[in-house]
């Protein structure tokens, strides 16, 4: 019989890195609305052609890595917005793997380098992937978390 959770070990290679300006965690925003700056996506110069027709989209989904996060075992995580919560059912960076996934708009493209509206992490952060928002496939309309009171909905980069 075949284990089903007997995964190979894997590896994930950045695609480029953030520039956010952003020297120190103190200095980061708590969430990408945090930061009304501009930042950018720099990404290698042998993705640029993956790039091809990204101003398409209004809005791109960064996936990053945080690296500097606690990755010790750990299943809850304080609740900034209400009661203590387990690790998947929270934001925080401390995770077994600590991917990041922003939605910001885009501003523009030069090259290999995307300028974007606000991200929350360090520069330098490593890039995973971008993959263009799609308002017809990622919006939920009626999606809800009720730490967060309907009338209270943190302001989208938009």
């Amino acid at each position: 019989m075949t284990d089903l959770f007997a995964q190979p070990r894997f590896q994930l290679d950045p695609i480029g890195h953030l520039r956010t300006g952003f020297a120190s965690l103190a200095e980061c925003p708590a969430s990408m609305t945090g930061n009304p700056d501009t930042s950018y996506i720099e990404l290698l110069p042998d993705y640029s052609a993956g790039l091809h027709n990204i101003h398409l989209a209004s809005h791109v989904i960064v996936l990053y890595w945080l690296h500097l996060s606690n990755r010790a075992p750990h299943l809850d995580a304080a609740g900034c917005n209400g009661p203590k919560r387990g690790v998947f059912a929270s934001r925080t960076p401390n995770r077994p793997n600590p991917i990041a996934l922003s939605v910001t708009r885009l501003i523009a493209r030069d090259q290999n380098i995307l300028q974007v509206a606000g991200l929350d992490c360090l520069d330098g952060t490593a890039v995973l992937d971008i993959k263009p928002y799609v308002p017809q496939l990622d919006h939920i309309a009626d999606a809800t978390i009720s730490w967060t009171p309907p009338h209270t909905t943190p302001a989208h980069n938009s």
